[in-house]
């Protein structure tokens, strides 16, 4: 399948408009796309996708968690909104990307940068292995997977953590 094949396929899926929107304009679209998807599909979350399919490798070392998340071929995915701007890679697989500007096709060997506040919506073309390196002054396993200084749910709890961070300054 082409790039153009690809960039097609994940428009028609989620309704993706013809133009660059705005913040505020994809917040409200994601969202309510990602709910749409919800409520007419069997969904899982980052924690249930692991037994449909998906694999998860996590590591700590000083100052840094990563995550090694493998992702099945024809998977959309939604992804969490980053707390901190973080570098990823893509060890292998190829993913179409749609951030709110343009769709791009990702393919392996492929790095990048994400920005905090990011959210994306992914279609996986090929099996993918996408690895990401936060920053963290946390050490257990559990207690960054149940605390939001990886990633949140809703952009209003990534804007108050903003906020705090900033007042904290």
């Amino acid at each position: 399948m082409s790039e153009i094949d690809y960039t097609k396929e994940l428009k028609q899926i989620l309704s993706i408009p013809d133009k660059s929107l705005s913040q505020e304009e994809f917040r409200g679209w994601i969202d309510k796309s990602e709910t749409m998807i919800c409520e007419r599909f069997e969904t899982h979350d980052r924690h249930s996708s692991i037994g449909a399919g998906f694999q998860l490798e996590q590591a700590v070392t000083p100052g840094i968690y990563t995550r090694e998340l493998t992702m099945t071929a024809g998977s959309l995915v939604f992804s969490k909104i980053h707390m901190e701007t973080h570098p990823f890679v893509i060890l292998s697989g190829k993913v179409a990307v749609y951030d709110g500007e343009k769709i791009e096709i990702l393919e392996a060997p492929y790095k990048g940068v994400t920005a905090a506040g990011t959210k994306r919506v992914l279609f996986v073309h090929e099996e993918t292995k996408w690895v990401t390196f936060h920053p963290t002054s946390l050490t257990d396993l559990q207690e960054i997977d149940k605390s939001c200084v990886i990633t949140c749910d809703t952009f209003d709890e990534f804007e108050a953590s903003k906020n705090n961070r900033s007042i904290e300054k």
